[in-house]
């Protein structure tokens, strides 16, 4: 699955996806209701060396994975141009998560 597949997946399919991936219970991309589960997939893409950045604003929310490759950043999203808004900060998690496994 490319980057754009990724960026339009549906919730039901996006949360299907992850919970496979991620061996995480994430039922919504509400914040309220499952940002701690979704920290769980940060905390492995930590794991692998990449920065987790987060932007969260009333209007929108900025995920972004930055990864050092021979002493200069890489970013997931900026190196395309934009970073992509997010409706939630769990939802913005969820893709950059699959984003980073399916290109890894």
């Amino acid at each position: 699955m490319n980057r754009m597949e990724i960026l339009n997946l549906k919730e039901g399919k996006l949360l299907k996806l992850v919970n496979e991936k991620f061996d995480t219970n994430i039922d919504s991309i509400i914040d309220e209701e499952n940002l701690s589960e979704a920290w769980i997939i940060a905390q492995k893409l930590l794991q692998k060396g990449y920065r987790v950045d987060v932007q969260a604003y009333p209007e929108y929310k900025k995920i972004e994975g930055i990864q050092i490759e021979s002493g200069s950043p890489t970013t997931i999203f900026a190196r395309y141009g934009s970073t992509p808004n997010f409706k939630t900060v769990v939802e913005g998690i969820c893709k950059l998560g699959l984003i980073i496994e399916e290109e890894a």
